[in-house]
């Protein structure tokens, strides 16, 4: 078996890179089961072969280990009966009897870990992650908005005075707060954001900020006041492609310039100022190909400016254009393919980074199931998901009034098992809510691409580190790994 160099200079047989999750680790435990089994591949492991190694990656617990070619050569055979090789993979979950419901182990892993969950967290929590509507009206009209139906309204100053008071009352004693700005486009209401942030600077409670936006109503002062008065930290800003389709997308309400330079113009202020951008391109069949030449004008306009993410992601729904036209293409197909093509595009450009993260066991869901995260439309009415924020069945209470719905933490409590998702590797680190306005679409070969990217760069630091501390202690070697 092919061996590391340690730092002593010992050769060592290595397995693990990533240890799991303590916690999920603690809870399933090793795996104990008879030497009479017969044992295969347990559905939840992610297989790479990179640099003649074979990594396994146990999407439950989050464990990365790394095969020699023999070891590998032996998962091949799979199933077969026990052998004393498998013994680790074993006891990591690698390796399950034949007869295993793994996918019943997930789920009652879920129900377990959310019942330890403390108390005052699930009930009492402080809310201390806030998305705030200053207003539902938006200076574009693109076709694809899934808030074209959603009445025009603008927070009042007496709703962003009772905005502040809900805040101070509930954000705990740390006094710190973290918010999302939403809209519509929440610059339109860009007098009610300053007023909450000054008023949560009176109270003596610290914010971060970041903002979804189009950009548009940004200039020099206003970068300014984010900075300063806001504290804005990060900033999507959603593009459509280069100037042609984007004017005609965005088709902003009585401008007089040119949109596209204009908003390029205030991404380099942003990142001038410090502030993260984020530039998502929304594609369609009738845009994509625009997204080299975006890429093409971002390297050239920024210069590799480290702020700067630009990234691709498919419209989703069946929006008709101003023709009357629906030409979104098939997400789960056209739409998934391109949208690998075009961030591998952004990631050769060096503009797009994959989050360098391995996938474990998740059991709860996006910021609707957090006790920590509250939601405030314009109205003042509180909610737990943004997307639905306008429908009164999903109302918890006002800013005035505060929480005055009993089951106001109910949302994310009931979660999903899609019968499509059971077999996916990634089911355990995926959580779908019932219920969830956003819907069930998957892009897995996506995250699948950027999780082997991970898996990969885990092994490369591996090895650079073993590497660099076998050359301390020798004065310098061939190689940190060696031959067989």
């Amino acid at each position: 078996m092919a061996a590391f160099v340690s730092a002593q200079g010992v050769v060592e047989s290595v397995m693990t890179i990533v240890e799991p999750v303590r916690h999920i680790g603690d809870v399933w435990g090793k795996q104990c089961v008879g030497k009479d089994d017969t044992f295969r591949m347990m559905r939840y492991v992610l297989r790479v072969e990179h640099d003649g190694r074979t990594l396994l990656h146990n999407t439950v617990t989050g464990q990365l280990s790394v095969l020699d070619q023999d070891e590998a050569d032996a998962l091949d055979s799979l199933p077969s009966a026990y052998s004393p090789w498998m013994e680790p993979l074993i006891a990591g979950h690698y390796l399950v009897p034949e007869d295993c419901d793994e996918h019943r182990q997930v789920i009652g892993l879920r129900r377990v870990l959310r019942l330890l969950m403390p108390q005052e967290t699930c009930e009492n929590a402080a809310i201390t992650n806030y998305t705030i509507l200053p207003t539902t009206a938006c200076n574009a009209r693109c076709y694809y908005c899934y808030e074209c139906d959603v009445r025009k309204v603008t927070m009042t100053e007496q709703t962003a005075d009772d905005t502040v008071r809900f805040i101070a009352a509930h954000c705990g004693p740390e006094k710190q707060v973290r918010i999302r700005w939403f809209g519509g486009e929440p610059t339109v209401g860009v007098h009610r954001i300053e007023q909450i942030c000054e008023g949560l600077r009176e109270n003596g409670i610290g914010i971060t900020s970041t903002m979804t936006t189009n950009g548009y109503l940004f200039d020099e002062a206003m970068v300014s006041k984010a900075r300063s008065l806001w504290n804005l930290q990060e900033v999507m800003i959603s593009v459509d492609g280069t100037e042609e389709h984007y004017n005609e997308i965005k088709d902003y309400v009585g401008a007089q310039d040119n949109p596209y330079q204009r908003v390029l113009r205030n991404v380099g202020l942003l990142l001038d100022a410090g502030v993260r951008v984020n530039l998502r391109m929304n594609f369609d069949v009738g845009n994509y190909r625009d997204f080299a030449d975006l890429l093409e004008e971002a390297k050239k306009r920024y210069h590799g400016n480290r702020f700067l993410r630009v990234y691709a992601f498919p419209v989703k729904g069946k929006y008709p254009d101003k023709t009357g036209e629906v030409h979104h293409g098939d997400l789960k197909t056209w739409g998934v393919d391109e949208l690998v093509k075009l961030n591998d595009m952004a990631c050769a450009a060096g503009l797009y980074r994959r989050r360098a993260t391995l996938p474990s066991l998740h059991y709860t869901g996006c910021s609707a199931s957090d006790p920590s995260c509250m939601v405030i439309s314009p109205e003042g009415n509180l909610t737990r998901c943004v997307s639905i924020f306008d429908r009164e069945n999903q109302i918890v209470g006002t800013v005035k009034a505060g929480i005055t719905t009993a089951e106001s933490r109910s949302l994310g409590r009931h979660l999903a098992d899609p019968p499509e998702c059971t077999g996916c590797a990634l089911f355990p680190d995926c959580v779908l809510i019932v219920g969830c306005p956003g819907g069930t679409d998957c892009f897995m070969k996506e995250i699948r691409i950027k999780y082997v990217a991970v898996m990969k760069s885990a092994y490369e630091q591996l090895k650079t580190g073993l590497k660099e501390e076998s050359q301390d202690v020798h004065g310098g070697t061939e190689s940190g790994i060696c031959a067989d």
